[in-house]
């Protein structure tokens, strides 16, 4: 789906009636109380807006510490829960079953409700949300700004040239779900995030960055901006494919790919928002994440 098939919210009221709808249907049995749909939010568009869009197996509290400093600063924030994501059951199977056709489906939408929250949209992503974000960048013109961080465009023990290979692969192969951290399993000491991956999953987000790889090579972002934040630590994902989306883009000359790497005597995680985690670094990395998001 492109942006010309999309259906736009276009004032506040629509927007935030859209939204809060869809906060109201999820199931307070099903969904754990830390993963629903969240919005932030004013009572009136403001000058900008932040759509957020979080990681595979993982929850809208990912972007919590996140949202609350952007409220402060007088911006409007929506963070939409995944489709099949925020479980109570941790152990629930249904995130194996995600395609990518829903996954744009799912994107498209919250972008149009988004838009009406604010007369700016920034759009940001992490992992997998960080490949939504990317296809937001080429696809939806409307958006202001995106911030794309630490993508999953593939893994860093793949070679990019053989990365495409490897997911149709991967693919073929039965669906196979896998602890994130055998050492620990179940007990990884987060409540609100799945413990395990579907192999299926990776499989269709590689081959689907392929495809939007081969988009950067062949036009320029539609959004006015583009950043790649990169973690020089992060072993869970290749920066290397970042570095060719940048390049892609970059060779149509256009002037608004901006890039930043977290260094990595940082130490950081591959998630480096959520504060959980005890070795991401708030108090580093949300004030250059704020400057960027601030900075027209």
């Amino acid at each position: 789906m492109t942006a010309s098939e999309s259906k736009r919210a276009i004032s506040y009221a629509n927007a935030r009636a859209r939204i809060q709808r869809q906060i109201a249907d999820e199931d307070d049995a099903l969904i754990h109380p830390a993963s629903h749909t969240r919005l932030w939010a004013y009572d009136k568009k403001t000058p900008r807006a932040v759509l957020y869009l979080h990681g595979y197996t993982d929850s809208t509290q990912q972007f919590n510490a996140m949202g609350e400093l952007l409220l402060e600063r007088g911006i409007n924030v929506f963070v939409p829960r995944l489709p099949h994501h925020g479980y109570r059951d941790r152990l629930s199977t249904a995130h194996g079953k995600l395609t990518i056709d829903e996954l744009r489906q799912w994107t498209n939408d919250a972008v149009d409700a988004a838009l009406g929250l604010g007369e700016r949209l920034t759009v940001m992503g992490l992992s997998l949300g960080g490949v939504l974000a990317t296809w937001v960048a080429e696809q939806r013109a409307e958006v202001d700004c995106v911030l794309i961080l630490a993508p999953a465009y593939g893994t860093r023990v793949i070679p990019l040239r053989a990365t495409r290979a490897a997911a149709r692969v991967m693919g073929r192969l039965p669906n196979l779900l896998i602890w994130w951290d055998p050492r620990v399993r179940a007990e990884t000491g987060i409540e609100y995030a799945y413990p395990r991956f579907a192999t299926h999953v990776l499989a269709q987000l590689y081959d689907f960055s392929g495809d939007l790889l081969a988009h950067a090579r062949a036009n320029p972002p539609a959004a006015r901006r583009v950043w790649m934040i990169t973690n020089a630590n992060d072993f869970a994902v290749s920066n290397s494919i970042c570095d060719a989306f940048v390049a892609a883009w970059r060779s149509h000359n256009p002037p608004q790919i901006q890039t930043y790497q977290f260094p990595k005597n940082l130490r950081l995680p591959h998630d480096f928002l959520d504060p959980i985690d005890s070795a991401v670094q708030p108090d580093v990395v949300f004030p250059r994440l704020l400057e960027i998001i601030q900075h027209d």
